[in-house]
């Protein structure tokens, strides 16, 4: 997660870079880049959910990691916006290391004990999300910003070493006739368990992928004359340092307390968090306020990811989280594209109050819902 994060805040950088582009410009192209790679990741997720159930899971960690070294080695030697906005997408086929390891880890760990286990998944995504950006904006800002592409895939390269050598999946492949199909992954997606989590799962990721694209056009706005790649980068990653402290809290109470409780307590206050950075007049100002909202993204990430791995028969975690990505790349695929819209019409700060409209709404959507049948 430290590389895919290395990366990902600097993108309209890069672009405002490569295309010679305004801020609003970039802000379009760069949530047109963002929104691609959901959308197409809303298409193949459930296919990669068929074949992790079918031939293991480990094998979707090694595809998501060595399939985004290539796609975003690439992406650093693309010279044109058409180029990037395309890699982009195909890195979108490509990848969805969380659904990956989620399903990894839920197949390796007692049920009852899931919630913490998703935690702790957690707390490594964000830890590595708070590595990275701030990394990636040091080596941006001095040795520019083709070079953190580099550092990205070189760095998705050793982690998918990493696990081709060490961990050991014991995967039993399912007889002739018990495996997961489409027709069955369809069903799955219509039940009564899933359909409203799916739903949730794409309005979680529909608010933040709007602001996030964005967040490193506004620290270049507030302060035009300096660093903002690391600047950029800091902020991010406190926002990440924040959501893996939430994410162990997250995981440790939610054997203790229902987690549709936590998940309603997290969207509202993610909600309220999102609107003062509206009137942030500093960059300080920013980072302060963005990194406090991180507080309840951990608690959001953790509780529904568990409630997937628990909304389905064991042996099916593949496929669960294989739908989890879809509606979380769904929303993440069109956030970015309202979010590059609306700023390149009307600005950047009105996109962190439609953020917080959609946080709270969730939070009401959750407890109307899915808090009856939410299980602790």
């Amino acid at each position: 997660m430290m590389a895919f994060s290395f990366v990902d805040p600097l993108l309209p950088l890069r672009i405002q870079q490569v295309g010679g582009f305004t801020t609003k410009e970039a802000a379009f192209w760069a949530g047109l880049a963002t929104s691609g790679l959901g959308v197409v990741m809303f298409f193949v997720s459930p296919l990669w959910g068929v074949v992790a159930d079918r031939f293991g899971r480990k094998l979707m960690v090694l595809r998501a990691m060595f399939g985004g070294a290539i796609v975003i080695s690439l992406i650093g030697l693309a010279g044109s916006v058409y180029l990037i906005v395309g890699l982009r997408w195909l890195q979108g086929m490509l990848t969805g290391s969380v659904a990956a390891a989620s399903a990894l880890a839920a197949t390796m760990t007692p049920r009852e004990r899931l919630p913490f286990a998703i935690g702790m998944i957690m707390v490594a995504i964000f830890t590595g999300g708070s590595l990275g950006p701030f990394l990636g904006g040091i080596v941006a800002d001095h040795l520019g910003y083709q070079a953190t592409f580099f550092f990205s895939s070189g760095m998705l390269l050793v982690s998918g070493a990493v696990v081709l050598v060490f961990i050991k999946e014991g995967f039993h492949r399912p007889a002739k006739g018990e495996g997961v199909s489409l027709r069955s992954t369809f069903r799955l997606a219509k039940s009564r368990e899933m359909l409203p989590l799916l739903i949730a799962m794409a309005l979680l990721n529909f608010g933040p992928s709007m602001v996030g694209p964005l967040i490193s056009l506004r620290v270049k706005e507030l302060d035009p004359a300096g660093q903002a790649a690391t600047a950029s980068g800091l902020t991010f990653s406190l926002m990440g340092a924040t959501a893996a402290v939430s994410s162990f809290a997250s995981g440790r109470l939610g054997g203790r307390v229902k987690l549709a409780t936590i998940m309603v307590f997290s969207c509202v206050m993610a909600g309220l968090l999102y609107l003062p950075p509206i009137w942030a007049g500093t960059v300080g100002a920013l980072m302060v306020l963005l990194a406090v909202g991180g507080l309840v993204r951990g608690g959001i990430s953790t509780t529904s990811n568990a409630m997937v791995g628990l909304s389905v028969p064991s042996g099916q975690e593949g496929i669960a989280y294989g739908l989890s990505q879809s509606a979380s790349s769904l929303g993440g695929g069109l956030g970015p594209l309202v979010g590059g819209s609306v700023a390149s019409a009307a600005g950047i700060r009105p996109v962190f109050g439609m953020a917080a409209v959609v946080y709270v709404f969730v939070g009401f959507y959750v407890s109307r819902f899915l808090f009856r049948k939410a299980k602790p």
